[in-house]
């Protein structure tokens, strides 16, 4: 148990300095919170069902070359291993640059108690990245600037880590493990570093309030986002989010409802309201979620029955 809770500390202390050193390059999702497999591999595994989700976000509507992003995720934990597997691919369009990333995920999950565990995730696959430099407008030429489509394919890795209780979640993670901030070019997304905490409290029988805290860095700059939801029976919800952006000035504030049907089928849709500079130019931001959870048939061993984590 020692040994554990320094490896958790050693983790902390690496993954949370670069996020307090101080933009991010990584996709932008307002129900993060429900995929987190995305960002952290540690997640993958996380319920005992199988769990497939898909998300479309079309930021900054009215906005020439606003990002468009959907991504998609399947998950399930595998008693006979201890361990969670997975897939995500995600593509993201921003201008005349397109993104696009494909990779497989394990977990390897580490009981700590009838109501804690820790899992320890890593992630590997290619990130594409695609941009047509003959679409830039630009007022006046730059000859060093490239004037051709340019296409390129790497390798790409993620890492991270989750603690959680059965009302407490922490966790920690690295994307892009293999691409240094040295390397951040065009073709190569460097380190995105992410950390969160949530709790959940309970209100009376039938709901529950969870307010969580959200960090996500690239070495160059910082975001904070703070979320607040609101459970009934573990059926519906309706939340709230406020982001801040890289000098911690107010960015957008978010609100996000869901429901879950025939205990199968999730539904969520949160919508952007931004309150920073760009607001003057576009305002609306809309994200759908689709998830499905699935049983699996083999005697699972008892984990908490969280959706769609």
């Amino acid at each position: 148990m020692n040994k554990i809770i320094k490896i958790i500390i050693i983790l902390i202390a690496v993954s949370v300095s670069p996020i307090l050193m101080s933009g991010q390059t990584d996709i932008q999702s307002s129900l993060h919170m429900f995929s987190r497999t995305t960002y952290n591999p540690a997640v993958t595994g996380a319920s005992r069902y199988v769990n497939i989700y898909g998300h479309w976000r079309d930021q900054w509507q009215g906005f020439t070359g606003a990002p468009q992003t959907m991504y998609f995720g399947a998950n399930s934990y595998f008693n006979e291993i201890k361990s969670g597997m997975g897939l995500v691919a995600i593509k993201d369009k921003i201008g005349f640059e397109n993104n696009m990333i494909f990779k497989v995920s394990y977990a390897y999950h580490i009981s700590l108690s009838s109501n804690s565990y820790i899992s320890l995730g890593l992630s590997g696959g290619v990130l594409n990245r695609n941009i047509d430099w003959t679409k830039q407008q630009i007022a006046e030429p730059d000859s060093n600037l490239p004037a051709e489509q340019e296409n390129k394919w790497n390798a790409d890795f993620d890492f991270g880590v989750e603690y959680n209780m059965e009302r407490f979640t922490l966790g920690l993670s690295i994307t892009h493990l293999n691409r240094s901030a040295s390397k951040s070019v065009y073709s190569n997304m460097g380190h995105h570093f992410y950390g969160y905490i949530k709790y959940k409290f309970a209100l009376g029988v039938d709901y529950e309030l969870v307010p969580s805290l959200f960090m996500q860095n690239n070495r160059k700059s910082t975001h904070v986002e703070s979320n607040l939801l609101l459970y009934y029976r573990n059926r519906a919800w309706v939340g709230a989010s406020y982001r801040m952006d890289d000098k911690f000035n107010s960015e957008s504030v978010v609100g996000m409802v869901g429901i879950d049907l025939m205990n199968s089928l999730r539904i969520s849709y949160s919508f952007d309201y931004n309150i920073g500079k760009i607001g003057k130019y576009a305002n609306n931001t809309h994200e759908i979620m689709l998830g499905i959870r699935l049983n699996r048939p083999q005697k699972m061993y008892s984990k908490s029955p969280r959706f769609f984590e």
